[in-house]
């Protein structure tokens, strides 16, 4: 039987499918939470990231060269799996700062990881295109947190009108030219602190600190740089080549540098001039992690363009896969032990606040800041589900996989849930580890096992939300905050055996290809399936606020409710057409308002376990 829902002058009138007294909620599987890992001294790193400086936090003099002292070197020592010195008195604390000469012992312990890592640089610096050849110059030779600037995409020009952000290198007249070595000035880089935007400058500036250098790490594992290898990864020396009147040694490879750099190689020989981790993808991921953290609405955007400056070393020939790998896993790490550190408390959040002032005050009349950030002007990076792509497999960069070690627990370090704190400001430190949790990537892949967690973290799909729903996920948003309290959107297709209970007067977007089991509770605010999956195909209990669907509708076992609200945003829905806003099982209860997302009244009907509506000739 078909009935339909009408309308009075104020208020649609409600009507009742059944006598609903109280709803009966869904049972749920209970809480889910993420302990910490166990590990020995000297981690968890962020505890104790200090011994970078060659001190404790107390002031200790320790050897920071040394990997039973420092947290950083810990991490990275997967590498050891793949290629090592074979220098055991190196190893057991004789790393020192002056590099070791000697390479007789190197041993390339997993050749398949080692070739599939030459095989990757051998090919892209011998495919490249002279746009990427100048794109690989320039982010070699810029500050950092200059390179990573155009990941704010439409809110670039404003950051650097506000920042007093330089750069003196802009352009290579041609990058297959040997240009000199030049870098960026003194003075150039993300800005001044006395501009607009003093208070980020000055993070920034903090979180570029001493103890995010790689040296200590580059010396201990000393491995060479690509083009210092065959194929295979053995080294070569073939002679000696004169770039600009410099004298230095040639080697056997097919890596090809871009040519402007040739001269930028270091000539000090190859104990002054390690590639693992990659130095350049560390410092660009710092500078985009703080740009992420202080605007999140260019979160995902910005840890892409790190990635992407991790690409580009690979494509100047300055380093191999594994070394950039090594870089982002040491950054992640790195920004994680800062923005943990209580020294810098004030300042994070003095620098979230100056950001916002100075941004929302520059939008252009009737735009609001995420709205304006992901409008796609200027923007390279606008595609997610791209990005999304992009940064996972630049994660691994398709190196083999250990089957044997493949599809161990994500294991989620202590302190790394400070990274989506301005992401997923609605959600506590336990569930953003879920967050994490549910989101990394598998084990198994070179390098990444002996991380402690670090280096399985995907913050660009964190970005998007829960990948699942271990246990019960209770959201609560509050709209007053602003920002991402007020609206957000998870994007991932979650899966598990949880329930999502969302509270609060702030808007969550499901657009995933859901199959969570627990079902859904409404109790405030809005919840926007935008998808027919969104909901999982389960049960939804609405207590409160307001179900809005697209027009592609939202498909549900059984639908329960009280006094609610139905949006349809009928974007692109033809004039004339019934769309089946609702297709349950079974329907308990009746929504009070049916509207468009302009807050039009629609006339609906409810025929079975369907709710329908006809697009009007306005909405057309």
């Amino acid at each position: 039987m078909s009935r339909t829902l009408k309308t009075r002058a104020a208020a649609a009138l409600s009507l009742s499918l059944l006598a609903t007294t109280a709803l009966s909620a869904p049972e749920g599987v209970g809480a889910f939470t993420v302990p910490l890992p166990e590990v020995a001294y000297p981690l968890p790193v962020v505890d104790n990231y200090m011994h970078q400086t060659g001190k404790t936090a107390d002031g200790a003099e320790l050897n920071k060269y040394d990997r039973s002292e420092n947290p950083i070197i810990a991490i990275l020592s997967g590498f050891d799996e793949i290629w090592n010195l074979g220098d055991e008195a190196w190893r057991s604390g004789g790393a020192n700062g002056s590099g070791t000469k000697e390479y007789g012992m190197a041993h390339i312990v997993d050749p398949e990881v080692w070739a599939a890592n030459m095989a990757y640089v051998v090919k892209v610096t011998n495919e490249r295109d002279s746009i990427q050849a100048l794109r690989a110059y320039l982010d070699d030779r810029r500050h950092k947190g200059v390179s990573v600037l155009d990941g704010f995409g439409p809110l670039q020009a404003l950051y650097v009108a506000n920042s007093g952000a330089s750069t003196s290198i802009n352009l290579a007249s041609d990058p297959m030219e040997v240009l000199p070595g030049k870098i960026d000035e003194a003075g150039k880089g993300p800005g001044l602190e006395t501009s607009p935007l003093g208070d980020f400058v000055r993070f920034m500036d903090a979180m570029r600190g001493p103890e995010g250098t790689t040296s200590p790490s580059k010396y201990f594992y000393s491995s060479p740089r690509p083009w210092r290898m065959t194929d295979t990864g053995e080294v070569v020396v073939t002679g000696t080549e004169t770039v600009r009147g410099t004298e230095i040694n040639a080697y056997e490879s097919n890596v090809v540098i871009v040519p402007a750099l040739l001269n930028a190689r270091e000539t000090r020989g190859r104990h002054k001039d390690a590639g693992y981790p990659s130095g350049h993808t560390n410092a660009g991921y710092i500078s985009a992690i703080a740009y992420a953290y202080a605007a999140p609405e260019r979160f995902s955007e910005m840890l892409t363009r790190a990635s992407e400056l991790g690409e580009s070393r690979i494509l100047a020939g300055m380093h191999s896969p594994l070394d950039v790998i090594g870089g982002r896993v040491m950054a992640t790490a790195v920004m994680a032990a800062y923005l943990n550190d209580p020294r810098f408390a004030e300042l994070k959040a003095a620098a979230y606040d100056n950001v916002h002032d100075v941004f929302e005050a520059g939008l252009p009349e009737g735009e609001t800041l995420i709205g304006f950030a992901q409008s796609g002007e200027n923007d390279s990076w606008a595609d997610d589900g791209a990005n999304k792509a992009m940064y996972r497999f630049r994660m691994t960069y398709g190196l083999p996989q250990d089957a044997d070690n493949a599809g161990a627990e994500m294991i989620v370090p202590k302190g790394a849930e400070v990274l989506l704190e301005t992401r997923l400001p609605y959600l506590d430190t336990e569930q953003r580890r879920v967050v994490l949790f549910t989101t990394g990537i598998d084990s198994g892949y070179p390098v990444l096992d002996a991380s402690n967690g670090w280096g399985r973290i995907d913050l660009v799909s964190a970005a998007d939300g829960y990948g699942a729903f271990p246990g019960d996920v209770m959201v609560t948003m509050d709209a007053a905050k602003g920002g991402f309290h007020a609206a957000d959107s998870w994007d991932n297709n979650i899966s598990g055996p949880g329930m999502l209970t969302k509270a609060g007067s702030g808007s969550l977007t499901l657009s995933g290809e859901n199959r969570f089991a627990g079902g859904v509770m409404l109790q405030e605010g809005e919840l926007f399936a935008a998808v027919p999956a969104a909901l999982a195909g389960g049960d939804l209990t609405i207590e409160g606020g307001t179900l809005k669907v697209s027009a592609e509708g939202v498909d549900l076992d059984e639908l329960k409710m009280v006094s609610s609200t139905l949006i349809v945003d009928l974007s692109g829905a033809e004039e004339g057409a019934l769309i089946e806003a609702v297709r349950a099982g079974s329907i308990d209860g009746a929504f009070d308002n049916v509207t468009d997302a302009e807050g039009n009244v629609l006339n609906a009907t409810v025929d079975g376990g369907v709710v329908s509506v006809t697009v009007p000739a306005q909405a057309g």
